[in-house]
Formats: C-alpha cells, sequence, structure tokens
C-alpha cells in the first residue's frame, strides 16, 4: 500500500478544526505541548507549510522551550523557502540536544537541501553507530548518496536500511526506481532471493520479490511471491493489495477483487482500497456494485480524485451523462491534471451534444497528456463533423508523431484526406496504414462503405494481401 490508514484522522481533523475556530474568534483557547505538535504535524504533512509555520509560531509562545516545536518550526521555515533561519534554529537546538536523531535528520536534510550532499552524508556516517533507528539513517544516506551521484553507495545503504527493517516502504521504493533507472534488475533480484535463502519464511522477503518482479512487468512470477508470503502471513494487506494490483494487470479481475476485499479484510476500509476495489468491480461490468464502493471511497476521503472519476465512469458506462460530468468535474476540480479525467469529461459532453464544450476537454487531455489514442480519435471526429476538415487532420497527424505504430490513426487520416478530394495524400498514409497493420483495414469500410467499389483503393489493398508489397 503506499501508507498505513490513520484510524486517528478523524481527531486530528477535529483538533485542527478547533485550533482553526479559536484562531477566527480570536480565542485564548488552552492546548497542551503535545496536541500543538499533532497539529504543526498535520498541517506539515498536507504540505501546508505556512500553516505549519504560524502555529509553530502560536506554539512556541506557549512553550518556548520546547525542542520539539522548535524543530518543527525549523523544519516548516526550510519547507518555506527559509532555509538559512531554519538551518540556524537546527544548529541550535543541535547542540542543546546533541545527538538527537531527529534533529540530526532534520539538519542533514537541510544541508542536502542547501546544496551540500557530502556534508549530509558526513554526518549522518558519523551518527550512525549512535542511531536508534538504524535502518531510516541508511535510508536516508542513501537518498544523500543518490543525490550526491554515489548510486552504488546508494543501493548499499538502501539494502542495509531494507535488512534492518524487511518492510521499510520507502527504501523499498528506491530500490524499485534504481532497478528501473540503471537497470540494475539482476543484483535487485538477487539481493531478495538471497535474503529469502537466509530466511525462506520471511513474508517480507517475498512480497520485495513480488514488488521487484511488478516493476519489471513480470506479473506471473509477482503474483508467485506474492502467494508465497500470503501463505507465510495471511494477514499481510499489502501482499493482497499488490497482488490485486497484479491480478488487474493480467486481466483476472475476479482474482483482483477477492485479493482487494481481504485487503479491506486486514486493514479496514480506506479510500484507496474501496477504490482499487470498485475498480475491479468496473472492470468486470458490476457497475452498481463499482458505484457504490467508489462513493464509499469518496465518503472515507472527499479529496480522493481517483474516486470522484471512479463514479464519473460509472455513470457514464449507465449514459447518466449529466451526472458523470459532475463526478468529472469534482476530479478535475481537485487540482490534479490528469489527461484520463478530461477525456472522461469530453466523452460525457459529446454524448449530451455539447460539441464545443467536448472538443476542449479533448484539447486539455491531449495538452497534459500527449498519446492518449481516444483522444486523438474523438477530437478528430467533432472537427471533421464540423467540417473543419484541416484541424481534424492536423489533429490525426500530431497522434500519429505521438503513436507512430498506431494503424487506426492513419486508416482513418486516408478516410478524411478521400472525403476533401486529396487522394495522393490517402495513398500515401494508406500504404503506410497497410505495411503497419493490414488486418485493419477492414476499419476503412466501418468508416468509409464506399470504398470497397474504388478500384484504385482496391488495387492498393490487393498488393498488399500477401505482404507482397512490405518490401
Amino acid at each position: 500500500m503506499t501508507g498505513d490508514f490513520d484510524h486517528n484522522r478523524d481527531e486530528e481533523k477535529a483538533l485542527v478544526q478547533k485550533f482553526e475556530d479559536s484562531l477566527k474568534a480570536n480565542l485564548d483557547l488552552f492546548f497542551d505541548e503535545e496536541q500543538l505538535e499533532d497539529i504543526i504535524r498535520y498541517y506539515f504533512d498536507a504540505s501546508k507549510y505556512k500553516k505549519a509555520l504560524k502555529a509553530s509560531d502560536l506554539a512556541l509562545e506557549k512553550f518556548p522551550f520546547s525542542i520539539e516545536i522548535k524543530l518543527l518550526k525549523a523544519q516548516s521555515l526550510i519547507f518555506n523557502d527559509e532555509l538559512e533561519e531554519g538551518m540556524e534554529i537546527l544548529e541550535q537546538i543541535n547542540n542543546i540536544s546533541p545527538n538527537n536523531e531527529e534533529i540530526v535528520l532534520a539538519l542533514s536534510n537541510g544541508y542536502l537541501l542547501s546544496g551540500s550532499p557530502k556534508e549530509a552524508i558526513q554526518l549522518l556516517e558519523n551518527f550512525l553507530p549512535l542511531a536508534d533507528d538504524k535502518a531510516e539513517v541508511y535510508y536516508s544516506l542513501g537518498n544523500f548518496y543518490r543525490a550526491d551521484g554515489q548510486v552504488k553507495n546508494a543501493i548499499q545503504a538502501y539494502k542495509e536500511a531494507v535488512k534492518l527493517r524487511i518492510n521499510h516502504e520507502d527504501a523499498l521504493f528506491q530500490l524499485a526506481m534504481i532497478t528501473e533507472e540503471e537497470g540494475s534488475f539482476d543484483e535487485i533480484l538477487d539481493f531478495y532471493k538471497e535474503f529469502i535463502d537466509q530466511d525462506p519464511y520471511s513474508a517480507g522477503a517475498w512480497y520485495n520479490l513480488g514488488v521487484v518482479y511488478n516493476r519489471l512487468g513480470r506479473f506471473e512470477e509477482a503474483i508467485h511471491a506474492y502467494d508465497y508470503a500470503l501463505l507465510i502471513d495471511d494477514t499481510f494487506a499489502s501482499a493482497y493489495f499488490n497482488l490485486g494490483n497484479a491480478y488487474m494487470n493480467t486481466k483476472q479481475f475476479d482474482l483482483a477483487l477477492e485479493a482487494y476485499q481481504n485487503t479491506i479484510n486486514c486493514e479496514g476500509a480506506n479510500a484507496e482500497n474501496c477504490c482499487y476495489l470498485a475498480a475491479a468491480y468496473e472492470k468486470l461490468d458490476q457497475i452498481d456494485q463499482a458505484f457504490k464502493y467508489f462513493k464509499k471511497s469518496a465518503k472515507l476521503d472527499p479529496e480522493y480524485d481517483d474516486a470522484w472519476f471512479g463514479l464519473g465512469m460509472c455513470m457514464l458506462k449507465k449514459d447518466k451523462f449529466f451526472e458523470a460530468i459532475h463526478y468529472f468535474k469534482k476530479a478535475i476540480n481537485l487540482g490534479v491534471e490528469n489527461a484520463n479525467y478530461w477525456v472522461g469529461l469530453a466523452d460525457a459532453e459529446y454524448n449530451l451534444g455539447n460539441l464545443h464544450a467536448s472538443s476542449e476537454a479533448y484539447e486539455e487531455a491531449i495538452n497534459l497528456e500527449p498519446g492518449i489514442m481516444e483522444a486523438y480519435v474523438n477530437l478528430s471526429i467533432i472537427y471533421f463533423d464540423q467540417n473543419r476538415f484541416e484541424e481534424a487532420v492536423d489533429v490525426l497527424k500530431e497522434g500519429i508523431e505521438e503513436l507512430p505504430e498506431e494503424a487506426e490513426l492513419y486508416y482513418r487520416l486516408v478516410v478524411y484526406f478521400i472525403k476533401t478530394g486529396k487522394y495522393k495524400e490517402a495513398f500515401s498514409f494508406l500504404e503506410n496504414a497497410l505495411t503497419l497493420n493490414f488486418e485493419r483495414h477492414e476499419l476503412l469500410y466501418e468508416l468509409m462503405p464506399e470504398i470497397r467499389h474504388q478500384t484504385s483503393i482496391y488495387k492498393i489493398i490487393a498488393q498488399y494481401k500477401d505482404g507482397s508489397a512490405k518490401e
């Protein structure tokens, strides 16, 4: 999973709301030191650094000698681009409370942000023998080595973090990223296999092996590894969740559904696992069940944009286009630049006959993420139906630049050229299309049945029938 579900989230939100209400009403309500720390951390975790800084200043008025609040203020300053002042506070409290692990880690991060990775590395290498949480120090060292271009040292540091804490999610993620970037697949796989040889009953080691296989697109091997992890520990929620993902990637949607349900059974319902369960129901065309769980996901976390998008897709499949537009806009308004959300909105608008709104949404999708086939095809259809022939052609040509192996784009372009009397261009693109995928030439007859009776087109197609013209 991407992170543990926080069962105290509602309590934290209530505490923060009480704090904000007191500020608005100018009330001097009492909050103890621990509550103020929780409030600052809440803002910090939500990337609301200005609010975190303001809360830190107010907290220090009440508890001026609190090392923990000073540490939080320093970190808030750093993330508000006030690096120098933040580092000054960290240096001060490091002198007051030397060898405090949280301070040392914050100070080392400050060095990295100030462009001094070697100083950060030196600090942590010296501190490592004294550290209580060596796994976290190794993980930070891995990040600093990586920032300094020391990839081998970074890999070793991440490995040490995993050895100490087999389910260190961040270290596992970084190892997977390095695997992709450096092509060090065998090295990482051998590391986990060696781990398994030493302890074949380590559910975490089998799980990690599955993560790497999944990254490599070797989904069947990933499924095998996750299954072993679950044989050892049948309450391993993350293994069930990733198993579900692997089944989705292999289009085994019924098994994915079961895996996601087991995830919920193990860890309780949260926005993420409900959304993935809903997606499996959607793939199985059980739209009512999909809608139910997308709705539950959105209720658990109203800012979880994937859930709103899923609700939109359910309404789209039920031909409830007004409702679909509502949900797609909810997803988009969360500030997420996701091209698929715009494609969904465009589809719904098109079905309602709102061609202008639909074309604008397809254009936005293409701007956000060039390479979505549906966006090019559907936008070209809208333009062509509006007699905007040049724009229709330009859209398909843009699509071909992004997706040069997609024969459908060429075949559609052939039809557009024929309909506008540009036969030379049509023949040229037809030859390209036939070379790419001869079987798809049936699309021509679907789009323009009268083509069957055009001798010149038929002759070109006949030349490619047995592959004789491909050389």
